[in-house]
């Protein structure tokens, strides 16, 4: 092979780990209407946990999802507090695979609700179910099973989540659910 070959090899590779670098993430939001934070409530209570994941505690997936969507979802000041309740229905944490071959993902089964403080009432009365996978990476793309510890794993699913999730609250900002300051 010429060196030509191993360049491009190694740009390739290079290329891929700069993917696996987590996004700044800025004080600053975009605003979500007039949405704060309020209270957090995070189970993981009777969580189906495959027979094919690593071991996981659900105290560790509590634990880890609440810091992901504290860090995430704290940064918005808006007037008006919202309350959201996270059940965590289900967890893979993948397992070592046979690399780019079969790599499994981490996934995460969620089901979520908002609270209007002020107005006391469920906006969502139906629970938004979300099914979360690993983000993609050299990690993913190699085997985060091999790449990765269960605690980064599980930590790179719960910042997944929130991202999610704040998605889908900004999605509500168009609905009549979360009051904009305008309104």
């Amino acid at each position: 092979m010429s060196w030509k070959k191993y360049l491009g090899m190694a740009m390739a590779c290079l290329a891929l780990v700069a993917c696996d670098a987590p996004p700044e993430l800025p004080s600053n939001p975009p605003p979500i209407g007039d949405f704060r934070l309020a209270h957090l409530k995070v189970s993981a209570a009777g969580t189906d946990i495959s027979d094919v994941s690593r071991p996981v505690k659900e105290a560790d997936l509590e634990a880890s999802l609440n810091d992901a969507l504290r860090e995430r979802l704290g940064r918005h000041k808006g007037n008006k507090w919202y309350h959201i309740t996270v059940a965590i229905e289900g967890a893979i944490l993948a397992p070592a695979g046979v690399p780019v071959v079969m790599s499994p993902k981490s996934m995460m089964a969620l089901r979520v609700q908002v609270w209007d403080d002020a107005q006391g009432i469920i906006l969502n009365e139906k629970p938004k179910d979300f099914t979360i996978i690993e983000p993609f990476s050299v990690s993913t793309i190699i085997g985060s099973g091999l790449m990765r510890d269960e605690q980064e794993q599980l930590t790179a699913l719960s910042r997944r989540a929130a991202v999610v999730i704040e998605n889908w609250l900004k999605s509500l900002e168009e609905s009549p659910l979360i009051s904009v300051n305008s309104r």
